[in-house]
Parts: structure tokens; sequence; C-alpha cells
């Protein structure tokens, strides 16, 4: 008797757990069929391909579905990220501002949201801290964000040459208030870097942030930058 109830709570368990796997599996299934052609398109912006205005504002506006059906997927999440930024960079604000503005709305939106799924992604800080920028001047939370991006990748020497683009484009204000993480960033460019894709990368550099650039450089030493001064090959 008690081994043949032992038995039949085996079997419960099993049914039970078997049930769950299935459900959760029809959720991913479901979820992938419902945001397969936001994934498509946001590959082909990803690889370079010519996409239509039009049809990267459609698919954008689809974003909005990741939120509302609160998928979480890596996968499905980023490919949202790519169409509501490349939506926005799409853009022009002396053309059409409304429309501009709600880009920009929408990117930081979908962006907030992809940070509350993955709050450890540095890229999605940097994002989010780029469009902040360009929406309203709030050095002090355009700085907090970029400090997130620099303390979760500190040595992705992508990510770091990525940040300096926006670095270069930062006001006084956003880069006196991220002076640690920003310090951090040019020194570990400077001393880790590949210095081809350094040199590509600092070829132009603000006047708000050459006074500080200049400061890394006379600090990494005569040893650390001579390497620059190499020539690249082809």
């Amino acid at each position: 008797m008690f081994e043949s109830r032992v038995v039949s709570v085996t079997r419960i368990a099993f049914v039970i757990v078997t049930v769950v796997f299935v459900v959760l599996a029809g959720r991913e299934l479901y979820a992938s069929i419902r945001t397969a052609s936001i994934s498509i398109v946001a590959e082909r912006i990803e690889r370079g391909e010519t996409v239509a205005d039009d049809v990267v504002t459609r698919y954008a506006s689809r974003s909005a579905d990741v939120v509302d059906g609160h998928y979480c997927r890596s996968d499905i999440v980023a490919a949202g990220v790519t169409l509501v930024l490349a939506q926005l960079d799409r853009q022009n604000v002396s053309v059409n501002y409304d429309a501009w503005v709600a880009a920009a709305s929408s990117a930081r939106n979908y962006l907030q949201y992809a940070l509350s799924c993955m709050p450890t992604n540095s890229n999605f800080w940097l994002r989010l801290a780029a469009v902040q920028s360009i929406i309203a001047e709030e050095p002090l939370s355009i700085a907090g964000m970029m400090k997130r991006s620099v303390a979760l990748a500190p040595h992705d020497e992508s990510m770091i040459l990525t940040r300096f683009y926006f670095w270069n484009d930062f006001t006084n204000a956003t880069l006196s208030a991220a002076k640690t993480a920003l310090d951090s960033d040019l020194a570990t460019m400077l001393k880790l870097g590949d210095r081809c894709r350094v040199n590509a990368t600092i070829k132009e550099i603000s006047p708000q942030l050459r006074p500080i650039f200049d400061r890394s450089w006379a600090s990494a030493g005569d040893r650390v930058t001579a390497r620059f001064r190499q020539r690249c090959g082809k």
C-alpha cells in the first residue's frame, strides 16, 4: 500500500512537471512567432542591409508588442532595441519635430524596459544615456547611466570605443559628472587598446573632451603612447 502511494505521488509530480514544461515551451514558441518579423528586420539592419524608412517605422512600432507581452528573452529584447534606435536615427528634428519627439520617447521607454529585463547589459545603459542626452540635458542622470555602462564592461574594447563616440559628444557638465568613469575608459583604451582601432577612433576629438583626453594621454606615459604614433598597415 505504501509503495503504491509513493508511485502515485511520483506520477502526479511527473505529470505536473511535464505540464509546466509544456506551458513554458508553448509560451516561448508563441513569443518567437509573434516577434519573428521584428527579429528578421533587426537582423537586416545589423548586417548593414538597406531597409526602407517605412519598414523601419512599421516594425519599430511593433516593439510595443515586446513590452505588452512582457517578453524578456534577450534575443527578442535586443531586436527591439535595434529597431527603436534605427527609427530614432532616421528622424530629423528640423524637418519633423513631432516625429522626432515620438521616436526619442519611444526609444527611451523601450530601453528602460530592456534594462528591466537585462540590468547588467552595458550597451543598453550606454544607449539609454545617449538617447537621454538628446532629449534633455540631465548631466547627473546621464553620468549615472554611463558609470553603469563602464562598470559592467570595463575592459571590453568594442564597448570602450563605442562609448568614446558618445563621450566625444557629451557636454562639459556631463563629462565632469562622469569624471571617474570617463578617466577609466580613456586609461584602459590607451593602455590596452589595439593601436589601429584606437587611432581610428580618436581622429577627431571634441573641444570639450580634448583637455580631458590630453591629460589621460600624458598620464599614460611615453612608452604607452609611443605605439600609437606607429603607422597602421592597410
